[in-house]
């Protein structure tokens, strides 16, 4: 008999149980290894604390893993050889690491703490009439923990394919088999839906929380990744009160101090607290550890350098090209870009500027409390523009990326100038490249490059060859170990398999 299977049932219950008692010191906990819904969900305290655990293992996902993984198997990054780096930049990794182990117990944690909120709707509804929340607050928990349910099963599908459909808490416990990717994608549509209905919208619900124009976004970005383009374009008509930041305040899409700022849509929040050097490190959800590594790894030790490809891809003079990479003595940065770099504690260039704590002339450290950012509207902007390519409105497309054109302070498509660069739009492959080559420059660094490839089938085109210094040379080119066959996706971890009855190594993907 194999023993029982998910085992982020333990770390939920204590998870629940710690937030409980850190929101609501009146929580009554009658058994601390078992967290009983018939005591819980009394107060407005205790349904906000089971909402935020919902929130709570994106901490641990964004706190290395969920940028390492799609950032390293991109062409945005070259690795300094750093073992949570490198097997994923040279696509060498197996179903044992232990961090594809950790992401996966971290999504499952999250889709239980959602399931939690979820399935104790009725109980919400019943003691809303007597107790100091509405049903209002219950629509809006539900709402939020939808949109995460949708977002931990987003990243699961994303990583593995298809994954097991954890859905009711009352069968929690029970091994699961593999569920289709198609499944997968059906759930997180079908939980965006609902979201959409449920939840408030900015300047309504508390910043930081989920809203409706982030899960209107979202749903987008799911029908787009889907080729369902005429569900998109609905999608993204709903995301209103969003704008694009002025080139000015173009650094506050990834600093600490420009946090939820009118462009972002959704972060993953950090404040920079720690306790123990083994809760630092730990990366399970207990004890403190409000930090992210991202600014250690990408700025300070330079373990996911800048690729030579990304930094060839900005066109000269683009503003932003200073504002995402450090490259050498000649950038300056800091809050009014007064600081020579390289910084104290940092190697030489090229580094990543990019969610780095420079922007606020803050020390480069392990304890970085800049938010991750999952969606700015940016992105929103550039999915619409690709929709409208899609559903043959080419105008539309051309017009969409004006507008991050514009706010750069570039040239725009559909000039002279364009089309000297290399860029003209006359046909929908040429707004097809461009679309391909704005989304590279605007978003590097920021775990979007990798599902773009696979999504418009270049993958094996462009990560083929490492991007160092010599991707543009074909004599000189190094070849990388991607098989777009086996690599789209990451191997089931091997302590599934051997967890759960309802997977077997047979169930394994393709090629591990």
């Amino acid at each position: 008999m194999k023993r029982i299977s998910n085992h982020f049932i333990k770390g939920l219950t204590f998870l629940l149980i710690l937030c409980a008692a850190a929101c609501d010191e009146d929580v009554p906990v009658e058994n601390r290894n078992a967290l009983n819904p018939e005591i819980f969900f009394e107060s407005l305290s205790q349904v906000e604390a089971a909402v935020n655990a919902s929130y709570n293992q994106f901490q641990i996902v964004y706190q290395r893993n969920g940028y390492i993984f799609p950032d390293a198997m991109s062409d945005e990054v070259v690795s300094s050889g750093d073992p949570n780096f490198a097997p994923y930049n040279r696509f060498e990794f197996n179903a044992t690491l232990g961090n594809i182990a950790q992401y996966w117990t971290a999504c499952f944690n999250g889709v239980g703490a959602c399931n939690f909120v979820i399935g104790n709707e009725a109980r919400m509804r019943n003691n809303a009439a007597s107790s100091d929340f509405t049903n209002a607050d219950v629509d809006n928990a539900l709402g939020q923990a939808y949109f995460l349910r949708a977002l931990y099963y987003y990243h699961l599908v994303k990583r593995f394919g298809g994954v097991p459909l954890k859905l009711d808490i009352s069968r929690a416990l029970e091994d699961t088999p593999r569920s289709t990717a198609d499944e997968v994608y059906e759930q997180i549509i079908a939980d965006l839906l609902l979201s959409v209905q449920l939840t408030q919208p900015k300047g309504i619900t508390e910043t930081g929380r989920v809203t409706k124009q982030a899960a209107y976004a979202f749903l987008g970005k799911v029908y787009l990744h889907r080729e369902r383009y005429a569900d998109a374009q609905d999608a993204f008509s709903n995301v209103d009160n969003h704008s694009l930041l002025p080139l000015e305040e173009y650094q506050d899409n990834f600093n600490e101090s420009g946090e939820h700022n009118d462009e972002s849509m959704f972060e993953i929040g950090y404040n920079g607290e720690v306790g123990t050097e083994q809760e630092r490190w730990a990366q399970t959800g207990i004890g403190t550890s409000e930090v992210t590594f991202r600014s250690q790894d990408y700025t300070g030790w330079a373990n996911a350098r800048p690729s030579a490809k990304v930094i060839a891809e900005f066109e000269d003079n683009d503003p932003r090209l200073e504002l995402a990479i450090l490259e050498d003595s000649d950038n300056t940065y800091g809050p009014e870009g007064v600081y020579q770099f390289p910084c104290p504690g940092c190697v030489g260039g090229p580094v990543w500027y990019k969610f780095s704590q420079l922007y606020d002339n803050q020390d480069v450290s392990q304890n970085s409390g800049v938010n991750v950012r999952i969606m700015r509207y940016a992105d929103v902007v550039l999915m619409k523009a690709e929709v409208e390519l899609n559903l043959g409105n080419d105008q539309d497309a051309i017009d969409l990326l004006n507008e991050i054109r514009d706010r750069a302070e570039m040239p725009r498509y559909g000039t002279a100038i364009m089309d000297a660069r290399g860029f003209p739009v006359n046909t929908p492959e040429q707004i097809f490249r461009a679309i391909v080559h704005e989304r590279f420059v605007e978003l590097c660094g920021e775990q979007q490059r990798f599902d773009d490839l696979v999504r418009w089938d270049l993958d094996d085109q462009e990560l083929s060859i490492f991007p160092d210094e010599n991707f543009d040379n074909p004599a000189l080119q190094t070849v990388r170990a991607y098989d777009p066959s086996v690599h789209r996706v990451m191997p089931i971890p091997q302590n599934e398999i051997d967890a759960n009855t309802q997977i077997g190594a047979g169930d394994q993907n393709p090629g591990y």
